[in-house]
């Protein structure tokens, strides 16, 4: 190699070695800084769910019923349904249970009045529509109102029954049964756990 060759490959070395290091001196670009989440405005927290309404027919007051009217649904935690209720009205209303034949307390009640929902006092039952089925269950024909009354399919202890919920607030009331007396030709099997009877003024026990 010539004098002149060897002279072009050291120049271009020194180049190349000058340009490293001054890379490596240099300072890095500062990164395009982003805010923290901390930093970023929160959204307001999503609103919640609307509550729902229904028709439902209410106390008139005097131991019947008015108008149907629009209300909000009744919910609750099962801590402030536990807090409110006796530990027999807790296990027949929100665990679903049944109270002994026989021995409920509304069971006899011959006087005239409404028997209410005992969670939240919407009226379910008249005395009107209240017959002796022999079943050892308050039984009734026919509710106050449609509306007042909620039914679903009941798939437990192996049996489909339909089973009867207030529909205000989900309250666990007993079962109906298409073997009761005309005019409905319905059993409404009640709960006396589930149940709180105001009586109608100015009347007597009916016989």
């Amino acid at each position: 190699m010539n004098t002149a060759r060897r002279l072009s490959f050291a120049a271009l070395a020194c180049a190349i070695v000058a340009c490293s290091s001054e890379a490596e001196t240099k300072p890095a670009a500062q990164a395009t800084a982003t805010p923290s989440p901390a930093a970023t405005p929160m959204k307001d927290s999503a609103p919640q769910s609307k509550v729902t309404q229904l028709l439902v027919t209410l106390d008139d007051g005097k131991g019947g019923v008015g108008k149907p009217v629009l209300v909000d649904k009744v919910v609750k935690t099962d801590a402030e349904w536990a807090a409110m209720l006796t530990p027999d009205q807790y296990f027949v209303t929100r665990a679903k249970g049944t109270e002994r034949p026989f021995c409920g307390t509304l069971l006899d009640n011959k006087k005239s009045g409404t028997y209410h929902c005992v969670c939240c006092d919407l009226p379910l039952f008249s005395s009107n529509a209240k017959f002796n089925s022999g079943t050892g269950w308050p039984s009734f024909f026919q509710g106050v109102s449609k509306e007042n009354i909620a039914t679903i399919t009941d798939s437990s202890h192996g049996m489909s029954r339909t089973e009867i919920l207030c529909a205000r607030c989900d309250c666990h009331l007993g079962h109906v049964f298409e073997d009761g007396p005309a005019p409905t030709g319905l059993r409404y099997c009640l709960n006396s756990e589930s149940l709180k009877f105001k009586e109608l003024k100015g009347t007597s026990e009916q016989k």
